[in-house]
C-alpha cells in the first residue's frame, strides 16, 4: 500500500509539474496561454493545446490558434480565462500528424484508412488525400494545418478510389470496365446506370471476389458520353461494335453471326436474317443496344444450286424422296430442275415432309456421307411452299 501511495503521489506531482508548465506566469493581471479553438458559441469558447482545456469569455473561431492573456481560474466545469488580450498565434504545443483521405459523407471524416472524425471541414475535393496536422479533442480530430498530397498509384482498400470506363453489365450487378479488368459498382438507392455509357465514379474501393468500387451518393457518379462506335470483328471489350451481318443460328437467348464469334445478347430474330446492330462488346459476347431487321432471309435468292459447305443459305424445291430411321432421324432429298440438296431432319426438329411436297428451308451447307446438304436449326427453318 505504502508503494502504491508513493507511485500515486509522484504521478500527481508530475501532472501538476506538466499543467504549470503550459501556462506562462504574468504579472498580478493573470498569465497567457496558447491554445487551438475546437468549440465557439455566443461570448463563449474552448481552446485546447492537447494537454489542457480552457474555456473562455470570448467569441473565437474554431480551428485558429490563439494567444490569451487573462485571469486563469478553476470553475465547476474547469479551468476558465477571462482574457484581457487575445491574438492569433503559432502553435507552441505540439501537432499530431495524420496521412489519409477526406470523406465528407454524413460527417466529416478522415479515412486512413479507419474512420477518423474530423471537426472542421478541408476545402479539398471529397476523396482527396491530405496530410494533417492538428489535435484530438474528444472524439475529433481538429485540423490546423492541412496539404492535399498525391494519391497511391493504385486502389487500396478500404480506401477512396476514382475509377473511369464503359458499364457493360447493370440492373442487379453493375459492371464497369476500365480498359484492363472489371469492378463492380454498389450504386446508393435510387442510382442506376445505362449499359454502353462512360462513366467516371468515386467510391471506396473493395477487394472482394472482383475489384468492387462502394459508392457512397449519387453525386459521387459522372455520366461523361457513350462508348465509341467501333465496326465489327476491331471493337473491343467496352465499346460498340456496329455492322450488318447474318444470323446463322441461335440459342433461347442470344443469336450466332456470320461476322464474329461473339454471341449476340437482347435481339431476337431468324436465320437467313441480315441484321444492322450496334452493340456493347463484353469479354465472351455482345449485348443489342440498337438492332433492326435489315433484310428478311425471305428475301434471300434460292441457293439450292450454288452449294458451300459452310455458307448460310435458302433452298427452295420439291421433295422427291424420305426416309426416316429408326432413331428418328430423318432425310428427304429436295429437288429444284438439276439440282438437290438432302435436307437433314433431326428428330427434335418435329418436322415431317412428304414426298411431291414443295419446300423451303433455311440453314447452313454441310455434308452428309460426302454428299451436300442443309442443317437447320429449328422447325420454324422448314416451311410449305415458297415462304
Amino acid at each position: 500500500m505504502v508503494n502504491n501511495s508513493r507511485v500515486i503521489v509522484v504521478l500527481i506531482a508530475g501532472i501538476l509539474i506538466v499543467a504549470l508548465a503550459l501556462f506562462k506566469v504574468g504579472d498580478d493581471k493573470g498569465g497567457s496561454f496558447v491554445g487551438l479553438c475546437v468549440y465557439s458559441t455566443s461570448g463563449f469558447s474552448v481552446l485546447t493545446n492537447g494537454t489542457v482545456s480552457v474555456g473562455v469569455s470570448a467569441t473565437l473561431k474554431p480551428g485558429e490558434v490563439y494567444l490569451l492573456e487573462g485571469r486563469l481560474y478553476r470553475s465547476r466545469s474547469g479551468l476558465r480565462m477571462d482574457p484581457s488580450k487575445v491574438k492569433f498565434s503559432e502553435p507552441t504545443f505540439p501537432l499530431k500528424e495524420l496521412r489519409g483521405a477526406y470523406w465528407p459523407s454524413r460527417g466529416l471524416y478522415l479515412l486512413t484508412p479507419e474512420r477518423i472524425r474530423l471537426g472542421l471541414p478541408l476545402n479539398v475535393p471529397k476523396g482527396a488525400y491530405v496530410l494533417i496536422r492538428g489535435l484530438f479533442y474528444g472524439v475529433r480530430f481538429y485540423p490546423v494545418t492541412y496539404t492535399q498530397t498525391v494519391p497511391p498509384e493504385g486502389p487500396e482498400d478500404g480506401m477512396p478510389w476514382w475509377v473511369g470506363g464503359v458499364v457493360i453489365y447493370s440492373g442487379r450487378r453493375t459492371v464497369l470496365w476500365n480498359g484492363s479488368e472489371e469492378f463492380a459498382l454498389y450504386l446508393p438507392y435510387g442510382t442506376k446506370l445505362e449499359v454502353g455509357t462512360r462513366v467516371r465514379v468515386l467510391g471506396i474501393f473493395r477487394r472482394y471476389s472482383m475489384p468492387s468500387i462502394v459508392v457512397d451518393s449519387g453525386d459521387d457518379v459522372s455520366v461523361i458520353g457513350m462508348a465509341p462506335l467501333v465496326r465489327v470483328g476491331e471493337a473491343k471489350i467496352g465499346e460498340i461494335a456496329t455492322g450488318s451481318c447474318a444470323v446463322v443460328g441461335r440459342g433461347k437467348s442470344y443469336l450466332r453471326l456470320n461476322c464474329t464469334k461473339l454471341k449476340l445478347y437482347g435481339f431476337k430474330a431468324r436465320d437467313g436474317d441480315v441484321i444492322r446492330f450496334e452493340a456493347l462488346v463484353r469479354k465472351s459476347s455482345m449485348l443489342c443496344l440498337n438492332c433492326t431487321v435489315e433484310r428478311k432471309r425471305e428475301e434471300l435468292p434460292n441457293g439450292i444450286c450454288n452449294f458451300s459447305p459452310g455458307k448460310l443459305a435458302k433452298i427452295s424445291g420439291t421433295v422427291t424422296w424420305v426416309k426416316v430411321y429408326g432413331n428418328g432421324f430423318g432425310l428427304a432429298n429436295v429437288t429444284y430442275g438439276d439440282c438437290w440438296v438432302l435436307l437433314k431432319l433431326r428428330k427434335s426438329l418435329g418436322v415431317s415432309l412428304r414426298t411431291n411436297e414443295t419446300v423451303t428451308a433455311y440453314g447452313t451447307f454441310t455434308t452428309y456421307r460426302g454428299m451436300p446438304a442443309l442443317e437447320i436449326e429449328s422447325g420454324e427453318d422448314v416451311c410449305s411452299g415458297n415462304c
